[in-house]
C-alpha cells in the first residue's frame, strides 16, 4: 500500500515536508506534543541538550501526536525534536480513499482488491493498477482533476463530470488501454453489456 499512498501524494501534491522542529524544557512531564500532525514517524530524532539521542529513549504515537520519554530526564533538560511530516493528509486517512477506490473499481467491474490488517493489497496489483487506485483515490481527494496522462493512458474529463462520472470514466479508459484477463466459467451464459458514455 505505501507505492499506492505515494503515488497518491505526488498526485495531489502533499509532499513530505522536512523542517518539523520542536524544543521542550523537561520540568515534570515526560510527554510532548509536538506542533505538526501527519509525521512520518521515522523521520523523528530526538537531541537531549544538544546530543542525538537513541530512538530507545523515546515513542510516538502517531494517534494523539505525542512524545513518550522513556529515558532518564533531569530537571532543565532540553529536547530537540526535528521530523518530517504531511501538510494535507496521515497515511492512515490515505489508506481509507484507497478502500474507497478499492470498491469503485469493484462497482465499475474491472477487479476486485482488498487490503489486508498489515495493509498488504491482495491480489498484488500491477504497476499500472496502483496508478490507477492512486488516481481514483486522488479524485475522491481533490475531485477537480481535469486529466491524468501517462504514456499509456490520456483521460480528460468535463470541468462538469462528478467524482463519480470521472471514476467511470477512468476505470473504462483503463480497461480499453490495459484490457484484463479474466478466467470464465464456459457453463455460463456470457451477457457483454454495451456501457454507456
Amino acid at each position: 500500500m505505501t507505492n499506492i499512498i505515494n503515488k497518491i501524494r505526488d498526485l495531489i501534491e502533499d509532499n513530505l515536508i522536512t523542517t518539523g522542529r520542536d524544543s521542550f524544557e523537561y520540568l515534570t512531564s515526560k510527554i510532548f506534543t509536538l506542533t505538526e500532525s501527519n509525521i512520518s514517524s521515522s523521520t523523528i530524532k530526538v537531541y537531549k541538550n544538544g546530543s542525538l539521542w537513541a530512538s530507545s529513549n523515546y515513542s510516538y504515537d502517531s494517534s494523539t501526536g505525542k512524545l513518550t520519554v522513556t529515558g532518564t530526564l533531569s530537571a532543565g533538560d532540553v529536547l530537540e525534536v526535528t521530523y518530517s511530516y504531511y501538510a494535507k493528509y496521515s497515511d492512515t486517512e490515505l489508506k481509507g480513499f484507497i478502500r474507497a477506490a478499492f470498491t469503485y473499481i469493484s462497482i465499475e467491474k474491472y477487479k476486485i482488491f482488498s487490503s489486508r490488517i498489515d495493509g498488504t493489497v491482495f491480489p498484488t496489483p500491477s504497476e499500472d493498477e496502483e496508478y490507477l487506485i492512486a488516481l481514483i483515490a486522488s479524485i475522491l481527494i481533490k475531485g477537480d482533476i481535469r486529466s491524468y496522462r501517462t504514456p499509456e493512458l490520456t483521460v480528460t474529463f468535463n470541468e462538469s463530470d462528478s467524482k463519480e462520472k470521472k471514476i467511470k470514466k477512468a476505470v473504462r479508459n483503463f480497461k480499453k488501454a490495459f484490457g484484463y484477463l479474466e478466467y470464465v466459467d464456459l457453463g455460463k451464459q456470457i451477457v457483454i453489456e454495451e456501457e454507456e458514455e
